[in-house]
């Protein structure tokens, strides 16, 4: 009997090894739970996505929604345009400055970028070390910077032009405005076409010099052209960007105002909800065109480099080589990285100088009082700071590998429903979230809840795209793997997935960070006047012309967010060293 029960496994067990049919009597791992059963896995799975739909629909679509609804709104239940007709009749004089300021801002600060982004990648050893550093310093500077530095250098009693050229003139109109902007979006614009200088062929240079080309030729025929989509980019941020500008205006302009200014003064002033988010209208719709005709030229400019990827190199041109070109770029970067040089030191040193009779002397009075009444601010901006780290970090982390690995239905909707806040205006979502939240059955406005989530979420596209580019890098093959060892999904996502995206969660958390220590326009309008944050400390006090503790404040945020960015990066270098080792 024994043997006619051997016999039968063994023909059973042959008949599976020739068919194919995988062996029924020796367990070959964990069972995996029936289709469409339920386990507690499955069930926090699904959680976990619902819960980032959720909060996506939640804290960015609905905001946005509530802003249209209420500029069509006519009080009554009602839809009307009445608000669009009164914005075009009696502000179409701000349209038109805030167009006029802006398409000569971007013209300027693209010019400014470019020249400083080939000036850097020709530049070697600590020339460019050095300006690379500058343009850090300037990237994690607070808001209202510019405004401040220069109204203490060019103002009626300015460093430079009373105190140097004995000129007293009027610093405030719109050519200031113009000044500033430029000069303020230069870093950002910098590091894009640096980065897409870094991606250049340099066969073709090679090739274009081995035809006889010299550098000023190769300057203009072959490096501007494949920058040229980097360019426009450059020319539409800024643009955009200026168009939400409102404290500059505010600041330097005088009577001078944009649509962005009047924005701030119609909500603060007069609280016209209807009035302000028609006006956040007329700046959303050429926010969202030119933020999609921007993602259209970065895939020009990226298949533009795509064929020299394995020939990547040093940018090889000598601008001293290069001609009248060569000599305007040399001149334009030399003239930026001065008035860089001229503005932060003058912040760093007004709040330790004291004027007496016109001459100056040192004094720490004003760094006494600075910590004598706001130390609160700062020691809240920092933990709200943390706070949004850490949650937006691992938000977006989650959200990038539900969306790109998972593939879960409408990905392609939430992905650009994420993406939303980079488009919009300040402004406009500060506004949005208090036509969402301010009235039940989900009332926040007056709490730190909202002011953490409009950080997190207008932080979220970028950290997200962070952690998007991070998960290419990580093998299929390593996650399919762990499934088949019987790895459910939240132990492949808690054992495979975060821990490969370190790198990505130091790069997301130094990111939010700094944007969540000078961020202003989306929250200014959300913040509790009895907790204010550091950065309204040093807005109130440009605006009311404390210039010596505006500069105390802006000189402690820089420190603090470089003091952080220095040791995320050291706990980064020294887990490169424990793994090499």
């Amino acid at each position: 009997m024994n043997n006619r029960g051997n016999n039968t496994r063994e023909r059973a067990s042959l008949r599976d090894a020739l068919f194919g049919v995988p062996h029924r009597y020796e367990c070959a791992g964990p069972r995996e739970p029936r289709k469409g059963a339920l386990t507690v896995s499955g069930i926090l799975d699904k959680a976990i996505l619902l819960l980032l739909l959720g909060a996506i629909c939640l804290f960015v679509l609905w905001p946005v929604a509530c802003i249209l609804l209420r500029s069509l709104g006519d009080g009554e239940g009602g839809f009307t345009l009445a608000a669009y007709a009164e914005v075009w009749s009696r502000y179409r004089e701000n349209l038109w400055n805030s167009v006029f300021v802006g398409v000569l801002s971007a013209l300027a600060c693209t010019v400014f970028s470019t020249a400083t982004a080939i000036f850097i990648a020709t530049r070697r050893g600590w020339v460019k070390m050095a300006c690379m550093a500058l343009l850090l310093i300037t990237m994690v500077s607070p808001p209202f910077v510019s405004s401040l530095a220069y109204i203490q250098l060019y103002g009626r009693r300015g460093w430079i032009t009373y105190r140097l050229l004995g000129i007293s003139w009027d610093p405030y109109n719109c050519w200031g405005v113009i000044w500033m902007q430029s000069i303020s979006f230069v870093p950002l614009n910098a590091l894009l076409l640096i980065g897409i200088l870094s991606k250049l062929d340099t066969g073709s240079l090679q090739a274009a010099r081995d035809l006889g080309a010299k550098p000023a030729a190769i300057l203009r025929d072959v490096v501007l052209p494949l920058m040229g989509p980097g360019i426009l980019v450059s020319l539409l941020l800024s643009f955009v960007r200026s168009l939400s500008d409102y404290g500059t205006p505010v600041i330097i302009g005088g009577r001078f105002s944009t649509i962005a200014s009047e924005i701030y003064l119609q909500l603060v002033g007069y609280s016209d909800l209807e009035k302000s988010s028609a006006m956040n209208m007329f700046l959303l719709l050429p926010a969202i065109a030119a933020f999609f005709l921007y993602r259209y030229l970065m895939r020009r400019s990226d298949k533009l480099s795509e064929g020299g990827r394995a020939r990547q190199g040093r940018l090889e041109l000598s601008l001293s080589r290069c001609g009248l070109a060569g000599v305007a770029i040399a001149a334009v970067s030399i003239l930026f990285f001065l008035m860089m040089v001229l503005q932060y030191g003058c912040i760093f040193l007004a709040g330790f100088l004291k004027s007496t009779k016109g001459v100056y002397s040192f004094t720490l009075r004003n760094w006494e009082e600075l910590w004598r009444l706001d130390t609160t601010t700062m020691v809240r901006s920092v933990v709200y700071a943390l706070i949004v780290s850490l949650v937006g970090t691992l938000f977006a982390m989650l959200f990038a590998y539900y969306m790109e690995r998972r593939r879960v239905p409408g990905r392609s909707f939430f992905d650009c429903v994420a993406t939303l806040p980079y488009m919009l205006p300040g402004t406009c979502f500060g506004i949005g979230y208090i036509l969402a939240f301010n009235h039940e059955p989900l009332k926040l406005t007056g709490t730190a809840v909202i002011v953490l989530a409009n950080m997190l979420f207008k932080q979220l596209p970028t950290a997200t795209k962070i952690c998007s580019a991070s998960l290419t890098q990580v093998p299929l093959a390593l996650e399919r793997s762990a499934r088949d060892l019987g790895g459910g999904q939240l132990a492949v996502l808690r054992d495979v997935i975060l821990p490969s995206l370190r790198p990505a969660f130091l790069s997301c958390f130094v990111y939010n960070f700094s944007s969540s220590m000078t961020t202003a326009g989306a929250i200014i309008f959300l913040i509790n006047p009895g907790k204010k944050l550091a950065v309204f400390k040093l807005f109130d006090a440009v605006y009311t012309g404390d210039y010596a503790v505006a500069s105390l404040i802006a000189s402690v945020i820089i420190v603090i967010v470089l003091a952080v960015e220095g040791l995320a990066y050291l706990i980064t270098w020294k887990g490169g060293m424990r793994r090499v080792s």
